[in-house]
């Protein structure tokens, strides 16, 4: 099966789209209901790790588009704007978590590389502009805070990947790593 056929081919594939729900769901419940608030723009949560995590499993096209799924249902459910820029942030981070995972290398290696990226370009970079374009948030305040929660967060989460790839569990989901 050539690589293009095998990004897609988890959408032909029951389990895989029951997988991709609940990230969906888990994305949603981390980001919008047990998220902890510090400010009006900035929130803790681990709202990305279940699109790192179908990401890594299932490709970046995956990891796009449950990121673009839970942003924007979980705005409607909750009540939330929906603010393309930040929902742009949420896509991005799924697609260089994918890309970066299909990378040969230790494990170790591809959770750094599947969820530092991602962050840099997506939760900090992304989403700063899009809460300074749509709320008028001050930029370099707002970057600054967001450096520092994705650097704990990005923490935490290369921590979780490392557990779940030690323990097989994301190659149990029948994703595109196999190794």
């Amino acid at each position: 099966m050539g690589k293009t056929k095998k990004i897609f081919a988890c959408f032909t594939d029951i389990h895989a789209i029951i997988a991709m729900a609940l990230f969906i769901a888990l994305s949603i419940v981390f980001g919008k209901y047990l998220a902890i608030n510090i400010t009006s723009s900035i929130r803790i949560s681990l709202e990305n790790l279940p699109i790192i995590i179908t990401a890594v499993a299932y490709g970046p096209i995956a990891g796009a588009v449950v990121a673009a799924l839970a942003d924007l249902i979980g705005c409607i459910l909750v009540g939330y704007t929906i603010n393309p820029i930040i929902t742009l942030g949420a896509v991005t981070i799924g697609l260089i978590a994918g890309f970066f995972s299909m990378l040969n290398c230790n494990k170790y290696l591809k959770s750094f590389l599947s969820v530092v990226p991602a962050h840099i370009a997506g939760s900090i970079i992304i989403k700063t502009i899009g809460l300074y374009i749509y709320y008028k948030m001050p930029f370099w305040l707002t970057l600054g805070s967001r450096i520092v929660v994705y650097a704990i967060t990005a923490a935490a989460e290369i921590i979780i990947l490392q557990i779940l790839f030690s323990q097989k569990i994301i190659q149990k989901f029948g994703g595109l790593h196999k190794k």
